[in-house]
């Protein structure tokens, strides 16, 4: 039976991988197959390259063919090499190769022209010239490369990988409750909200931002609506004088919903790696210290290079610690943060969520 179009997982055991500085040929073979428009740019072949199989087993012997690809009207054998060039690596293509026209000779595998492609991380002029005089095409690349643009284009679609938190002036969850009610009434423009609560449109629209963020409210058509889930915490508002302080109505179903989507919005996200780094600096001592969070928080959060300015630091920690003490996650006593109780029940629920949301998007994305 000829050898037809089609994805061919990497077999299990049996396949030896050299290291490169501590990188595998696998991982970078791994990193290729999900990336085939790198792969084709490396190659400098059209966009259109397709894998035909990964780790194709020869029936001379135990050895396997890396990648076998299509591009058009030829079929493609790329080894792949860890390693700078050698003479063997050469004389082992070449015998791959002629594998395949004995295959094509006897009608086990599609018809094309073979291309020939040997990929080392460094070669001489002479090396090169040598592999051609052969038909083999040496490609220079570097391991880290290909995985550097794995994770470029993994984060471009994995959500988890690039969700930053933002901080929109906003230090108490509970201030969001004056612009809830009003929509609960039927309020639906920001400044109409903004006249009768007495509070600025910046304000006001921060707070709607947040809300939004926590999946409170919707917009159309710059018109504001609460969703099902911001409808019952608009419910559960304070209609006294605490109308700023969460009820605890409110402070669940915040939790739930951290808990339940941690990347879902940059304020979630930003409650998250809070948390996160509490729980992580708490391994080393204990209560942890206000300045070795701000640390921890800037590096977990992802926002070294926005949050170098110590001010701009100083006032996102106080944030978003803010938050997470509204919610009853964290507890602050002095320069000292401590995790409550439900903090540490929280965290172990939000380890299981995150947990199956990162499996869920890797597997579905690459």
């Amino acid at each position: 039976m000829k050898l037809a179009l089609g994805i061919h997982p990497r077999p299990k055991g049996g396949v030896f991988c050299q290291l490169h500085d501590n990188i595998s040929e696998c991982q970078v073979e791994d990193a290729l197959v999900v990336n085939l428009v790198f792969l084709a740019k490396t190659l400098k072949l059209s966009a259109d390259l397709k894998l035909i199989a990964r780790q194709l087993q020869l029936k001379s012997g135990e050895e396997r063919i890396d990648l076998l690809l299509s591009s058009g009207k030829y079929l493609c054998l790329v080894e792949l090499k860890v390693v700078k060039f050698s003479e063997d690596w050469l004389r082992q293509i070449i015998s791959y190769r002629d594998e395949l026209l004995n295959l094509q000779n006897v009608g086990e595998l599609i018809s094309g022209d073979i291309l020939s492609f040997l990929l080392v991380t460094d070669a001489r002029e002479n090396d090169i010239k040598l592999a051609k005089q052969s038909g083999v095409e040496v490609i220079v690349y570097q391991p880290i490369d290909v995985l550097k643009d794995y994770y470029e284009n993994l984060s471009a679609i994995a959500s988890f990988l690039r969700i930053r938190p933002n901080d929109y002036g906003v230090f108490s969850l509970g201030l969001i409750n004056r612009a809830l009610l009003q929509l609960s009434d039927g309020v639906t423009k920001q400044g109409v909200i903004a006249e009768k609560t007495q509070l600025s449109k910046q304000s006001i629209h921060n707070h709607l931002k947040i809300a939004k963020e926590f999946g409170l409210v919707r917009e159309r058509d710059k018109h504001y609506f609460l969703t099902d889930i911001g409808d019952v915490y608009a419910q559960a508002c304070k209609k006294d004088a605490r109308i700023d302080q969460l009820s605890e109505k409110q402070i669940e179903i915040l939790k739930h919903f951290v808990a339940g989507d941690p990347f879902y919005s940059s304020t979630v996200f930003g409650v998250y790696s809070i948390v996160e780094s509490a729980f992580l600096l708490a391994r080393n001592s204990y209560p942890i210290e206000l300045s070795d969070l701000r640390g921890m928080f800037q590096n977990v959060s992802g926002k070294v290079k926005e949050w170098q300015a110590k001010k701009s630091l100083s006032t996102a920690t106080y944030t978003f610690l803010n938050f997470a003490i509204d919610l009853g996650l964290l507890g602050k006593i002095g320069q000292q943060v401590v995790i409550t109780p439900s903090g540490f029940r929280f965290i172990l629920m939000l380890q299981l969520h995150k947990s199956i949301e990162m499996v869920e998007s890797l597997s579905t994305k690459t």
